[in-house]
């Protein structure tokens, strides 16, 4: 599968989306703002780059390949990879709406902090649930499969932002508890959007089960449930 080379209207809907946030809040949230740089420069890959940046076939998250050649370069760069325009808009968009609130109520350390572990685990869980599946002979469908994309660690987000909501969310167009809004977008998702990594979104959401559970951010849950419930809880 190669990335899409069109490009204009969405990034520029991206860019236009970005700002209009960005000037209405007070504290500017940096480690958002540079996540949603990173991505796009990435996908944008210009040639200064070139040599510094994989392609996109060097780094798709296959767990063959990572586990048969210890390939740490796909593990981890795949997360920051998108296939098409409207995979990255749609899913830094996404990132815009998540990260400002968390980064808010969080603070920036914390913040960046927590990504960068929801990025190791929801990649590592994803690998170990392919494995596991591989040990049933469950083989064909996840542990050959090639992915790329951030939605992962925007399903752990997704996971800590509601982590102990009361209140609802819309998902795709229905109502659903808040505290439950990822897995019903993860079972919406797979039935409506063909192609997507159903064990990428799962590895998602359980590591943000575990990071909130181990206790390291779950003295943040008050705060970022005060600001989230400022809020208008869309997804």
């Amino acid at each position: 599968m190669e990335r899409g080379r069109g490009r204009g209207g969405m990034l520029g809907l991206l860019l236009l989306q970005a700002l209009s946030e960005y000037c209405r809040l007070e504290r500017k949230p940096p480690v958002t703002a540079g996540l949603i740089a990173a991505n796009t420069l990435i996908y944008l890959h210009p040639k200064f780059l070139h040599p510094i940046l994989p392609s996109l076939n060097q780094v798709w998250f296959n767990p063959y390949l990572i586990l048969k050649h210890k390939d740490l370069k796909r593990f981890i760069l795949s997360a920051f990879y998108h296939i098409g325009e409207s995979h990255l808009v749609y899913n830094m968009l996404s990132l815009l709406w998540k990260g400002i609130q968390l980064e808010s109520a969080m603070g920036s350390i914390e913040y960046a902090s927590m990504v960068a572990a929801l990025v190791g685990m929801s990649q590592g869980i994803t690998l170990l649930l392919a494995k596991v599946l591989l040990l049933f002979d469950y083989e064909r469908a996840y542990y050959n499969e090639y992915a790329v994309g951030f939605s992962g660690v925007l399903f752990a987000m997704k996971v800590v932002l509601y982590s102990q909501s009361d209140n609802y969310a819309y998902v795709q167009g229905f109502v659903v508890p808040a505290r439950y809004a990822a897995w019903a977008e993860l079972i919406l998702i797979q039935m409506f959007v063909p192609g997507v990594s159903f064990l990428g979104h799962l590895g998602g959401i359980l590591a943000g089960l575990l990071n909130y559970g181990s206790g390291e951010f779950r003295d943040l849950a008050n705060d970022i449930l005060g600001y989230a419930s400022k809020q208008e809880l869309k997804v």
